[in-house]
């Protein structure tokens, strides 16, 4: 039996061009954009409890944004991507509402490692491992105005590398417990090292699509994220994802930040 426990580590304030993509290249800045071009979309995190050892999906805000900004030095990352949390809403409570620690992770897999999916590396510091694309790990390194380092002295992120096997919108993943039953789905065009994971019961599926869908409607328009590294791989990861959704063995394709989504627990 696998458990996969959606968890809401707060919410984003970000301009509607960057869940759904637009051919203003600004917009995404929310630059001479409106309050009403705005909105307030959750940032998740995942839990999978499985029989060979728990791991987290991303990390989510963390919660020092409840009180103070996020690094007033940021500048505009901060004004493109405003962090909203509470100091309940932390991944370590999260797993305390569960009955786990940080300590019972046996790792820690980073889907891409912009900061509201990394920042809650400190409350999950003594996780067992912590992972993330080696292609991720070398665009953190370069680009400096996208990627916030919120790792360094806090948490060691080690490399994975992607084997070709077919499997996805550019034939590769990596096996986590090298039985086929979650695996971590390059999905690039969001990032180039971004991954999907797919976890799969004795029966069934599901997609946690991460980033590279953002919302409901990024599946029914077929909106790819409004930052991309290469837009045409954004086009055929989220192909791939739409025809995921289509399959009958799909039970559902999660997208990270997509306000229809509830907590809630899978069982597959």
């Amino acid at each position: 039996m696998i458990k996969v426990h959606v968890f809401h580590t707060g919410a984003v304030k970000v301009d509607q061009a960057i869940p759904l993509h637009e051919n203003n290249p600004l917009a995404v800045t929310g630059l001479f954009r409106g309050e009403d071009k705005k909105m307030i979309l959750p940032v998740s995190c995942y839990l999978i409890e499985h029989p060979k050892g728990n791991i987290l999906i991303d990390t989510g805000w963390d919660t020092k944004y409840a009180s103070i900004r996020p690094m007033e030095k940021m500048g505009m990352v901060d004004k493109i991507s405003g962090p909203i949390i509470s100091k309940d809403e932390g991944v370590d409570s999260k797993l305390k509402n569960c009955g786990l620690q940080d300590i019972d992770m046996k790792a820690v897999y980073l889907s891409h490692m912009d900061f509201d999916h990394t920042s809650g590396l400190r409350l999950v510091k003594h996780a067992k491992g912590f992972y993330a694309a080696r292609e991720e790990m070398a665009d953190a390194k370069k680009l400096k105005l996208r990627y916030v380092d919120t790792w360094t002295n806090i948490v060691m992120i080690e490399p994975f590398d992607y084997v070709p096997t077919g499997i996805g919108p550019v034939g590769r993943s990596y096996d986590v417990f090298q039985d086929g039953s979650v695996l971590l789905i390059n999905t690039p065009g969001h990032s180039h090292g971004h991954f999907s994971v797919k976890i799969t019961g004795e029966e069934k599926y599901m997609i946690l699509a991460d980033d590279a869908a953002y919302l409901q409607a990024s599946f029914e328009g077929r909106r790819i994220p409004g930052f991309t590294v290469d837009n045409a791989q954004a086009e055929k990861s989220l192909a791939w994802l739409i025809a995921c959704r289509e399959d009958p063995n799909c039970i559902e394709v999660l997208a990270n930040h997509d306000p229809s989504i509830t907590e809630h627990t899978i069982t597959l």
